[in-house]
Formats: C-alpha cells, sequence, structure tokens
C-alpha cells in the first residue's frame, strides 16, 4: 500500500516500524506498544482489526484517538483550522503577549544540519524545565532526529530569535488531508519572558493556514501526562482543545500484571522515580486504563467536531 504522507516516511527514517491497517497508520512508539499517526485522526478500529494487530505484532499495548462515544478515557486534541487567523483570533491577554513577542523576535525556517547543535541546548532546557528525562536532549538521537527531518520531504523546522540567540523553535510534519502536525515545540526557560513561543506559533500558524493554504494543524494530542499550563497557553492563542477519547488495550499478561499494581504501588513508584520518563508513562497508562468508559462526560457533549 502507498503511503500518503511525510510522516509515515520521517518516523521509518527514524528507525519506528509503521505498519498500516483498515483505520490507520500504527508505529512503535516503544518496543511493542503502538501508537497511530497522524495524531489529530480519530478512528474507531473493529474488535477483530485490534485482536489481529495485537498477535502478529505481538504487541505489550497500543495506543489511538477516538470518538467521545466510544471506549477510551477523556482526553483532548489540539487544533487550527482557521484560514483567517490572525492577531483578532487571540485572547486580549495573548494578543498583547504576542505583539510583544513579534516585537522581541525574529521568526524564521531553519536549517536542519544547522539545528542539530543550536537545538540541543533548547531541548535539554525543556526537558529540565518540565522536570523530566528527555530523548531530545541525548545528542546521537537528536542528531538522527534532525538527520531524518532533512531527508523527509514535507517536514519544516521554524524558530524565534531573540538577538541572533535562538529562542524557541517548533519542528512540523506535513501528513494526510493536507494537515500538519507539530511534533517538537522547544525553548530556553531564561528567554520564555520575551514571549518567543506566542511569536513562533502565531506566525507558523499564519504561514500554514493562510499563505500555504493547510486545511489544519495538530498542536498535539493529549499527553498521558499533565499539560494543563500548555493546553491553556493554547487556547488563549486561538487553538481549539477539543474534547476526544483515547483507548488504551494491553496484552492478557499485562493486564493481569497491573491488576495487582493498586494506587499506593503507583504512587511510591512515581516517588521513588519522579523523573524518570519511562516510570511516569507507565504509572499514568495504568490510571487511563481503568479510566475507561463509553460514557459521554456532560460537559464535553455538542464539542466533539467530526474532522
Amino acid at each position: 500500500m502507498l503511503k500518503s504522507n511525510s510522516m509515515v516516511d520521517f518516523f521509518e527514517r527514524l528507525g519506528h516500524k509503521v505498519i498500516r491497517t483498515q483505520s490507520s497508520w500504527w508505529y512503535d512508539v516503544q518496543s511493542g506498544v503502538f501508537l497511530t499517526i497522524p495524531y489529530y485522526k480519530e478512528i474507531t478500529p473493529s474488535e477483530e482489526e485490534i485482536g489481529n494487530l495485537m498477535k502478529s505484532e505481538k504487541l505489550r499495548a497500543l495506543r489511538y484517538p477516538t470518538t467521545l462515544d466510544s471506549l477510551g478515557f477523556l482526553s483532548n486534541i489540539t487544533v487550527n483550522t482557521n484560514s483567517n487567523y490572525d492577531i483578532s483570533s487571540l485572547h486580549q491577554k495573548a494578543r498583547n503577549q504576542t505583539r510583544r513577542g513579534l516585537e522581541n523576535c525574529k521568526v524564521e525556517q531553519l536549517d536542519f544540519d544547522w539545528l542539530i547543535d543550536n537545538g540541543l541546548p533548547l531541548n535539554i532546557s525543556t526537558a529540565k524545565r518540565q522536570g523530566r528525562e528527555s530523548h531530545y536532549s541525548n545528542p546521537i538521537y537528536w542528531a538522527k532526529y534532525c538527520q531524518a527531518a532533512k531527508a523527509t520531504e514535507g517536514v519544516s523546522a521554524w524558530g524565534a530569535f531573540i538577538e541572533d540567540q535562538l529562542a524557541a523553535f517548533l519542528i512540523s510534519v506535513t501528513t494526510e488531508n493536507n494537515w500538519q502536525e507539530w511534533v517538537v515545540n522547544h525553548s530556553l526557560t531564561q528567554l520564555r519572558n520575551k514571549y518567543s513561543n506566542n511569536a513562533l506559533s502565531f506566525t507558523v500558524a499564519q504561514q500554514f493556514l493562510k499563505n500555504e493554504k493547510s486545511n489544519g494543524i495538530c498542536y498535539g494530542l493529549g499527553s498521558l501526562e499533565e499539560t494543563g499550563q500548555l493546553d491553556h497557553f493554547k487556547s488563549r492563542m486561538g487553538w481549539t482543545v477539543r474534547p476526544i477519547k483515547q483507548r488504551l488495550i494491553f496484552s492478557k499478561k499485562l493486564k493481569l500484571v497491573f491488576s495487582l499494581a493498586q494506587e499506593p504501588s503507583l504512587k511510591l513508584l512515581n516517588m521513588v522515580f519522579p523523573k524518570n520518563y519511562t516510570v511516569c508513562k507507565l504509572t499514568n497508562m495504568i490510571r487511563f486504563y481503568r479510566q475507561q468508559t463509553y460514557n459521554i462526560p456532560s460537559e464535553t457533549q455538542g464539542n466533539n467536531l467530526k474532522q
């Protein structure tokens, strides 16, 4: 089957296994764990499709975004489909911050060879600020990431500069239906008060939505970690943080093991390994798995706009 978007090519160049089923593309976000791409697309695969995928790939787990009336845990997706996106689209406070950011910053497209060395300090700064480990902080992985991006048509990097210093950058990948997925957005902590992220996200969104006539931009699928502050920033910047569900499926062996992991044990793991990315993801996956339901929360009804 032909590949339909740059995201597939990009993830394969990064060394991920990427496969196609009836409902979607999937990639191994971790060993034995599959996630769908593109992130913005809600899918409703049949139980037969899921079972065949779990069996054929010998998966430990899989995760995918789905509709509010499907089985899953409540999550969100951040998108922008406003072809008339401009400063009036922003919340009043965000308008003032963005104007200041545009005064402070120069936004331009970046070369991936240049980004290998110059983007790494921002990756490290972001991980430290968020209090977690990050594979983007590994120089070897980051060089591989930039080289894969450079080799893939439809992948671009954009940066905000303050007096010739890179203050923030993001990486965008073209996907199916003429959408963009923003897969990385990192910044220097010491320059955040200059509103570089405001200037960057605003300028690049206009570039894609108005100049390149993209059908939409996805600014992130709901994380398994707390992102309330980030969601608030995106909402004030004129993006739609839309409620959806995500579904988690574990192998039979993992379900048996996780049934024995009660909340006190999960809290203890987080206390012992507070900055361990794998432990954080694992404990949150178990918690969200237990929250899965067919119920539609009353506050979300009517808000699930179809793409």
